[in-house]
């Protein structure tokens, strides 16, 4: 049975985040067109008699010739005057896991959107099984086999439906349970979907979820109907590592019994430690095509072209970078900016103090549920001050809506961004402005344009992001999304600028972009559950643990390893949970009490 939630519906849950793995890199040459897997096939049922017969010939694991699960010819996709994909063909057998990779905007979401029945492309075909396939629909392709997790995953949940009827909605829509379903016959099949997987109240509505945990909804939703092909789009880029590790496992097992998988990530480490092959998309057309071992300093340079050249010398600036301000000169601790005091996450744990000042960028980082977000969510106006006092350029500073933070400087970067991030119909242009229209007035009070178009152009070529001004957000990937919401706040002239998982989808040159710009505009607290991602970003790093900041680390002297090792440590991931008299979940009570009784850091 799934775990019960508190009252309160605040679950400081200890799952721990997901470190980035430094691989070795292997440097063989590898750029082949027929994808082979190193499983040996087992011949495991699977949802069609296809994938089963094709399981049963040893799949691509054993190096067979057993015929594509999923075939690809020629898919080409135009948008207008915008070529999205040109010509792309590559195939996926039973049995094998296939990255695709690429940039922002290089055509993934598009392709993914193509074979998931979402749009039809303007050329090209589809076959699954080595049959013809026409998916008009959705529900096309699920008839087909295939099932996809995409990274909006609002779009695939009923908000207003508990977590259990979300589970079994395809089932109820397909119209399994017959014309008068059981909602005892329901509840059983959700519970047996969520048994292992999910550890909260399945009475929950959808909508009061974290992000990671509507995404391990959708997970354990798809694999419960083991599909022919899984399309999983940055399955990992909510969860934390436990969480990851279980979806890693989820997918082998998948493999195994014949099921095709196409795993989109922008987390190398991981496609490298889990892919069998990766084909790399780069405007659109596909560039190149790699297996095991995959070499990731080759699969970057395909995926960025030139700009690759100039990324390595990036990073090795931010590896041996001094702590230096936007002068380029050494960063010396300037006016407190920012300052919170006593302030909590979560009632009764040990209050926190923190000062950010000018010029800093300070990190925040800790396990999925530490209570980050929580924290951010007080100093943006989200949620009410549980306790303490917060200060704004030396004057007190209590926000009641986002709104208040807006107008007092502070700009604010969502871990859900399509819910409270951006207006999906509007303009790159008009979602650039949106915080800060007076900026854009002329004396008179209109709206000028030309100055409009020129602020939208300069982030627009600062972060690299894939759209003319005009083109609405709904149209962008994910990862341009992201760009275009970080842009609009660094742009705003914010006072300070407060970010919760910014990289989140983000390919890994534009992370170095974001990264590179916050160093030069920025005052700011980033928090992030990846410790490369934040180790790339901070002056200074935050440790929270249940609530508390319980240590302070320099980012010049840490490893993404020790940082990992750090986070897991102060957590105690060892300890186990507890729950009340009532049955409501509670924090890890031993690890709660240290960090209870030990003194604020920051």
């Amino acid at each position: 049975m799934c775990g019960p939630i508190k009252k309160n519906g605040e679950r400081p849950n200890p799952s721990a985040i997901r470190p980035i793995p430094i691989n070795p890199i292997n440097r063989s040459t590898q750029s082949i067109h027929q994808p082979t897997n190193s499983k040996e096939g087992n011949p495991v049922s699977t949802a069609t008699q296809g994938a089963q017969d094709i399981a049963a010939q040893g799949g691509a694991g054993n190096g067979s010739t057993a015929p594509a699960v999923l075939e690809i010819d020629n898919v080409t996709k135009r948008f207008g005057a915008t070529q999205a994909l040109k010509g792309v063909s590559f195939r996926v057998h039973a049995g094998e896991i296939l990255a695709l990779v690429g940039a922002n905007g290089a055509g993934k979401s598009t392709l993914m959107s193509i074979v998931s029945g979402s749009l039809t492309p303007t050329s090209g075909s589809l076959k699954v099984n080595g049959k013809e396939a026409v998916l008009g629909s959705v529900k096309d392709a699920a008839a087909s086999g295939i099932e996809t997790i995409t990274q909006n995953v609002d779009d695939a949940l009923i908000p207003d439906a508990t977590v259990w009827e979300n589970l079994v909605f395809p089932q109820i829509a397909d119209n399994r349970f017959g014309a008068f379903p059981s909602v005892k016959a329901m509840r059983a099949e959700a519970e047996r979907i969520a048994e292992g997987r999910l550890d909260f109240d399945l009475n929950e509505t959808v909508r009061y979820l974290s992000t990671s945990d509507k995404q391990q909804v959708l997970i354990a939703r798809a694999l419960a109907t083991k599909p022919v092909v899984l399309i999983l789009d940055e399955p990992t880029a909510a969860l934390g590592v436990q969480e990851s590790e279980r979806l890693h496992a989820d997918v082998r097992r998948l493999a195994e019994q014949g099921t095709a998988i196409i795993f989109i990530s922008h987390h190398m480490g991981e496609v490298a430690e889990l892919c069998d092959s990766a084909v790399v998309l780069r405007d659109g057309a596909e560039v190149a095509t790699f297996t095991k071992p995959l070499d990731t300093t080759a699969i970057v340079r395909a995926m960025l072209g030139d700009l690759a050249d100039g990324l390595q010398n990036d990073f090795d600036a931010v590896e041996g970078r001094e702590q230096t301000g936007k002068d380029g000169n050494p960063r010396k601790a300037g006016r407190v900016v920012l300052s919170l005091k006593g302030v909590r996450s979560f009632h009764g744990t040990r209050a926190n103090d923190i000062d950010i000042h000018e010029g800093e960028v300070v990190g925040l980082t800790g396990l999925i549920g530490a209570g980050k977000t929580e924290l951010i969510s007080q100093i943006v106006g989200d949620r009410p001050l549980i306790s303490g006092t917060m200060t704004l350029d030396g004057k007190p500073y209590d926000p009641h809506h986002p709104s208040d933070a807006i107008r007092a400087g502070v700009g604010y970067v969502p871990e859900d961004r399509s819910v409270q991030g951006e207006i999906p119909d509007w303009s790159i242009r008009e979602n650039l402005s949106l915080p800060d229209l007076k900026r854009y007035r002329h004396k008179y009070g209109l709206l000028s344009f030309s100055r409009e178009e020129s602020a939208a152009q300069h982030v627009i070529e600062t972060l690299g992001i894939i759209g003319k001004s005009t083109d609405s957000i709904r149209s962008l990937s994910g990862g341009n999304r992201q760009k275009v919401i970080v842009g609009r706040w660094v742009s705003a002239q914010s006072k300070v600028l407060i970010f919760d998982e910014p990289f989140r989808g983000v390919d890994i040159g534009a992370r170095e972009d974001i990264a590179r710009l916050l160093r030069k505009t920025g005052t700011a607290l980033v928090a992030s559950s990846d410790p490369e991602e934040i180790l790339q970003v901070a002056d200074r790093i935050l440790v929270m643990s249940n609530g508390v900041i319980t240590g302070q680390v320099d980012p010049a002297t840490t490893t993404a390893d020790e940082l990992s090792q750090l986070i897991a440590d102060e957590a105690g991931i060892t300890g186990r949970n507890e729950s009340d008299e009532d049955g409501n979940d509670v924090r890890n009570v031993q690890d709660a009490q240290d960090t209870r009784d030990k003194e604020p850091v920051a």
